[in-house]
């Protein structure tokens, strides 16, 4: 979008979106409690991380849908369409898998069936709020399958240099996948609340409670083509410089 500073409107909404990226995304005090009743974590400071799902009112998902925006100019990453953000997902099974031997014949293979896994909502998206400014924020996806990031040294033959954007690190993966639960679409945090934990913490919280009653292992969580930072964040948040995974989306 062309810019002119010397025009009032567009140095006005420079200057709105410039606070928005340094200090998080405002928000009156009526919203702050409405997002309070999705709390899924309160720190002793006041501090508080909300859920908005596929099944909240219009209203919370449209401001939901105000800090992404922020979220996705900061990372150059793609808009979601509404219909996929607060849609719903599923797996194909199979209810049976031809079995071949050398005295098996035609007639007596199994037939193999498609069968539809319950869908489940795909996207929740974590909200992190600092008084009247949410300052962090993490979308979080259900997801089946990832490749393990390899390190430097691994002697694997197969493994695959995975296409990231320009801003992102060099990551090799595995070219076999293994099953995992939880993506990590998106994850951000404002300027002046960064080496704060307030990206750890949203982590933590949607590994949590993404499924109901479930806290997912580390093992079966993993980031979708992580920035640089973003690479830096996983690995400081699995503890280890390779072995965690990363899906493509």
């Amino acid at each position: 979008m062309e810019y002119i500073p010397s025009n009032a409107e567009d140095a006005a909404l420079h200057r709105r979106f410039h606070a928005m990226n340094l200090g998080g995304v405002d928000f009156t005090k009526s919203v702050i409690e409405r997002f309070r009743k999705n709390e899924v974590w309160s720190g002793g400071d006041g501090n508080f991380i909300a859920v908005i799902g596929r099944k909240d009112v219009l209203a919370l998902r449209n401001r939901a849908r105000d800090v992404l925006q922020v979220v996705n100019t900061e990372l150059a990453a793609v808009s979601i369409p509404d219909e996929v953000l607060w849609g719903q997902t599923g797996r194909t099974l199979f209810a049976g898998v031809p079995r071949e031997g050398p005295n098996t014949s035609q007639a007596t293979l199994l037939a193999k069936e498609d069968c539809a896994a319950p869908l489940v909502d795909r996207f929740k998206i974590y909200l992190y709020f600092w008084g009247n400014k949410c300052v962090g924020a993490c979308l979080a996806e259900r997801i089946w399958e990832a490749f393990t990031v390899l390190g430097q040294h691994d002697t694997c033959e197969q493994k695959y240099e995975l296409p990231f954007p320009p801003q992102s690190s060099s990551i090799s993966i595995s070219t076999t996948s293994e099953p995992a639960i939880l993506g990590i679409s998106r994850i951000w945090t404002s300027n002046q609340r960064r080496k704060q934990g307030v990206a750890s913490r949203l982590l933590d919280t949607a590994r949590s409670s993404f499924l109901y009653g479930l806290t997912v292992q580390k093992e079966q969580i993993a980031f979708s083509q992580p920035t640089e930072s973003g690479g830096n964040l996983a690995r400081k948040w699995f503890g280890r410089h390779a072995g965690w995974h990363v899906y493509i989306d």
